[in-house]
């Protein structure tokens, strides 16, 4: 069983992205005595697969200025930068992966900081049990026991498209992980579907470009996420509440007077709370209903790759269709069948190669999560009730199988939707790191 040996609380980590590296952080920083294990599979600590990007197309989705690694230190990433001999921004904007380098430098210093507080392991955490007080996670490399557990797990795995069959699953043309595909071994292709329309697909295609290549995007409902100004709009100070149904006017009505973005970038910072507000039946309908159109207009473009998307479509480099997959059969290519929206009659197109950019798993209880899977067995957490993630308290606390506090078993990010819906940016991500941190430390086994 493997433990840093040296006095104090043991915290695990399970997940070294964005918000599992924050969170170690702030624990690192709060306490001398804390020790902290980061536990991450893929053995690359600190970038996570959001910024381990060389593509200088992949540039953040929110400004520089706002992504700082710390609420109360705004200037934090700017001064990095400062003293970094080079980087690229575009509006604003800095690449992916200088955001990435940016981390690894977070923590690169946390491990100068507290080298013997600080352990890392590269490995899949696999189950966890509690013995005693503590916990005890087993992993592909052994053990590891603590007293706390965080699962910073991220985002969901993909979710699979419906129709694909066994054999279009074993097919070097399709891509059901698009984070986890090269490029180069589809430099042949010529017919390619991205199957979904949002921050993916646009990732995906900006990707795969190629002169003579044609690029296809299929999604329910055809819509592109909306970019970011050049130039940030002037602040909007209205409020918002109500249904979903009400928020819906009071949007309409306050984008006939102010840009559309600074009225969605106000929701935002409201949005936690009115989601909080809601009835169960409330945020079924949202999701139901306006979910789409929230997505397009709050994750947006940055400028630079939303250029880059317009000038593909209207180059016939790339297409949007609005309909439903139906089914995906693999010959010497895939055939795929789709049904145009408000259509009955299937229409039947081949190609080369196909890319899963639908985003990632909605219903946790669908995830095939080695971690997830025995959390939810053993009872040591349940589904959020609309299957958003784990259900946890105010604090992100687990709640058990039969609703009760799982002592030391926490969450963080993405899993934590059903209670606090925006949970994916780093404007929101650190926050929760910070706060997580100190109910750690206030509440010691």
């Amino acid at each position: 069983m493997r433990v840093p040996q040296q006095n104090g609380p043991h915290v695990a980590i399970v997940g070294a992205g964005f918000s599992g590296l924050l969170t170690a952080v702030n624990l690192l920083k709060a306490s001398r005595d804390v020790r902290v294990t980061l536990i991450e599979r893929r053995g690359v600590f600190g970038p996570g697969t959001a910024y381990d990007t060389g593509n200088p197309g992949h540039l953040l989705n929110v400004r520089l200025d706002n992504m700082s690694a710390f609420p109360d230190q705004p200037s934090h990433l700017a001064d990095w930068l400062a003293e970094q001999p080079s980087w690229r921004a575009q509006d604003g904007f800095i690449t992916r992966g200088v955001y990435g380098d940016y981390l690894q430098a977070l923590l690169d210093e946390a491990l100068d900081d507290a080298p013997d507080r600080l352990n890392l392991i590269g490995a899949e955490a696999q189950s966890i049990d509690r013995p005693d007080d503590g916990w005890r996670i087993v992993t592909s490399d052994g053990e590891v026991a603590a007293d706390q557990v965080v699962l910073a797990l991220g985002n969901l795995e993909p979710a699979s498209p419906p129709g694909v069959e066994d054999a279009v699953r074993a097919s070097p043309a399709y891509v059901e992980n698009p984070w986890r595909f090269d490029p180069q071994t589809a430099r042949d292709a010529r017919n390619v579907l991205l199957i979904g329309s949002g921050l993916t697909m646009v990732d995906a295609a900006i990707t795969l470009r190629r002169p003579g290549r044609r690029l296809t995007a299929l999604s329910r409902h055809g819509l592109l996420p909306r970019a970011h100004a050049t130039v940030p709009p002037t602040p909007y100070v209205g409020a918002f509440s109500g249904s979903s149904a009400e928020i819906l006017r009071q949007i309409r009505a306050a984008t006939a007077e102010a840009d559309w973005r600074a009225v969605f970038d106000r929701l935002r910072h409201s949005a936690r709370d009115i989601w909080r507000g809601w009835s169960r039946v409330e945020r079924s309908r949202f999701l139901r209903h306006l979910r789409p159109l929230w997505d397009v207009h709050r994750h947006r473009l940055s400028p630079g790759p939303a250029r880059d998307i317009h000038s593909m479509l209207a180059g016939g480099e790339l297409t949007i269709l609005a309909g439903k997959l139906t089914e995906l059969k693999a010959t010497d290519v895939i055939e795929v069948s789709w049904r145009p929206r408000g259509k009955k009659r299937a229409i039947k197109e081949r190609f080369d190669l196909v890319v899963n950019c639908t985003g990632p798993l909605g219903v946790i209880s669908k995830s095939t999560e080695p971690m997830i899977r025995d959390i939810l067995d053993k009872g040591y957490g349940r589904p959020d009730p609309l299957g958003l993630g784990l259900q946890v308290d105010d604090e992100g606390g687990l709640l058990d199988g039969a609703g009760a506090p799982a002592r030391g078993l926490h969450a963080i990010g993405p899993l934590t939707r059903g209670a606090f819906w925006e949970m994916t940016a780093v404007p929101d991500l650190r926050g929760q790191a910070r706060d997580l941190a100190a109910r750690i430390l206030s509440d010691r086994p």
